[in-house]
């Protein structure tokens, strides 16, 4: 029983320090679009990382197989 009060009073104390808004649905634009920026900029770096890597190439089955001749 001693837990469960601690946990309702963490609860309630956290309850009362959280900054609330008047509407839940206003966005906060400028953190979007900089989340938003920083995770394309992750895509592309990713990209590149996959077309540069030297592991990643591309066998030229051709070479591999010269008997079939269509």
């Amino acid at each position: 029983m001693g837990q469960f009060s601690v946990l309702l009073l963490l609860t309630v104390l956290c309850a009362f320090f959280e900054e609330t808004e008047a509407n839940p649905f206003v966005y906060n634009y400028e953190r979007l679009r900089i989340g938003g920026l920083i995770i394309a900029g992750l895509l592309v770096v990713g990209g590149l990382f996959v077309l540069l890597n030297p592991k990643c190439t591309r066998k030229n089955k051709k070479s591999e197989d010269d008997t079939s001749e269509l």
